[in-house]
């Protein structure tokens, strides 16, 4: 008897042990197609990678077909022309802020600070790479007090030029959350108990409630509206963005990207810049959740100036999974420049 429960305890150990070997790795898929590179992380079924990456190629296809290509280099729905690329505002970037009682019952609790690419650090310390890599350009930021709710300062309000809308909605979308409330003041804006982040143009606005009330929330959001109404620009996202399948979409994990240190923070691929990302290149990546938890995912692609250029980040990318020496899955669905890796979960 003790003979076969020692059995029994062997292979149940051994039939546990594969399968937490199996649901240890994950999936990814990349392709070259046109001018863009594109694929799948972070699935532990293979079968979803493909289909993912299938409906990506469908609508890469689709547009390089149609000649509807996103915009090299201004990546907003409209294209601008040259004098069209001027600050878009009437004002300056201190006076978007509101005077004392500009918005009723608040005032400024000091003077207006600003903070300039050589000063960031003082203000954003950690923070001040992601920034810089989204062009960061200037920030106003002033205190106010609501004297009916106290003394002491309540709001902290930011405003940042970023140089160009892109630039503001890939910051804006970098910090927000899909577990935030969307609100839509003027236009859209993540809430949380005790911050408003939102943009418009170029420009990316931040407000920090130093406490939570009703009437502080309120304040808050008439002096976004307040900002809003001073700027002249677009809050439509940047159009790579419709590339993304919509299917199971986690809403608002859309994060847009031109920098690999951003690349990074989203899904770290190496310290090195392994995709070739540049002032001309533009990303986006965006979670999936699906039914089955196994086939939960993250799409990424990439926009590249020229087909060449995919080709060489794709390449490139291709040579630095293949250089760990993880298995690969053949397959003819994504055409003839993709793969298919198996990926240790503990390995970046």
């Amino acid at each position: 008897m003790l003979r076969i429960l020692s059995t029994i305890f062997i292979l149940t150990f051994i039939i546990f042990g594969c399968q937490g070997r199996e649901n240890s790795v994950k999936y990814t898929a990349v392709m070259a197609v046109g001018n863009y590179v594109a694929g799948v992380w972070d699935t532990k079924n293979p079968r979803a990678a493909i289909n993912q990456a299938q409906k990506l190629l469908k609508a890469i296809s689709t547009r390089e077909m149609t000649g509807t290509k996103v915009v090299q280099r201004n990546t907003m729905e409209i294209e601008l022309k040259p004098a069209d690329r001027k600050p878009l505002a009437s004002v300056s970037l201190a006076n978007m802020l509101p005077k004392s009682d500009q918005v009723k019952g608040w005032k400024r609790a000091k003077e207006i600070e600003i903070y300039t690419e050589q000063n960031l650090i003082q203000f954003m310390h950690d923070e001040t790479e992601v920034y810089q890599a989204y062009n960061f350009v200037e920030l106003a930021l002033a205190e106010y007090s609501n004297p009916k709710l106290g003394s002491k300062p309540l709001l902290r309000v930011e405003i940042h030029d970023m140089g160009a809308p892109e630039n503001a909605f890939g910051i804006y979308s970098f910090t927000r959350n899909p577990q935030d409330d969307f609100e839509i003041i003027g236009s859209e804006t993540a809430v949380t108990i005790l911050t408003l982040n939102t943009w418009k143009g170029q420009y990316f606005i931040h407000i920090r409630l130093y406490e939570f009330s009703d009437d502080i929330k309120e304040g808050a959001q008439n002096i976004v509206q307040y900002i809003k109404n001073q700027i002249i620009g677009t809050t439509r996202p940047p159009a790579i963005l419709k590339l993304l399948p919509r299917d199971h979409l986690v809403r608002n994990s859309e994060r847009y990207f031109k920098n690999h240190i951003i690349l990074n923070k989203i899904h770290f691929i190496a310290d090195e810049n392994i995709l070739m990302l540049n002032e001309s290149t533009i990303g986006v990546a965006a979670e999936y959740l699906y039914e089955n938890p196994e086939d939960t995912l993250s799409v990424f692609l990439i926009e590249y100036t020229t087909p060449k250029d995919a080709i060489v980040a794709y390449n490139s990318y291709k040579a630095h999974l293949l250089a760990k020496s993880h298995h690969t899955i053949t397959t003819k669905k994504l055409g003839s420049q993709s793969i298919v890796v198996q990926i240790p979960v503990d390995s970046p």
